[in-house]
């Protein structure tokens, strides 16, 4: 176990730096998913109650981002079924246009116009 470690290490230590030409960073998105994967995924009517794979990502991103501050939704204003419909329609009005980005960031532009927080 302490020889992986040492490897650990010393293979850490042998990765080149990472060059740094004052260009901003992307974001990292660790997810084989696609827009347009989610899109199929997500096909059929807004208000679908269903549990299904559509439905569980949606939420997963709503709680993640109501966690973290960044949506303000009221609770007496929401529910899984409002939040899914929500997002399932503003995909289905963007799918041209965000063919190309990551699923999880169309998804929270959904939801942050949908559930804004008042910045002061």
């Amino acid at each position: 176990m302490i020889l992986l470690m040492f490897a650990a290490l010393v293979a850490a230590d042998r990765v080149p730096a990472r060059k740094t030409d004052g260009a901003p960073d992307r974001p990292v998105v660790v997810s084989s998913l696609t827009t347009q994967q989610l899109l199929e995924y997500c096909r059929g009517k807004d208000g679908d109650p269903t549990a299904n794979f559509c439905t569980g990502y949606i939420l997963g991103e709503f709680d993640a981002l109501s966690l973290a501050g960044d949506i303000c939704p009221l609770p007496a204003s929401v529910s899984n079924i409002k939040v899914a419909a929500t997002v399932r329609g503003y995909l289905r009005s963007r799918a041209k246009k965000t063919g190309t980005g990551a699923p999880s960031f169309v998804v929270r532009d959904a939801l942050r116009d949908a559930y804004p927080c008042k910045r002061k």
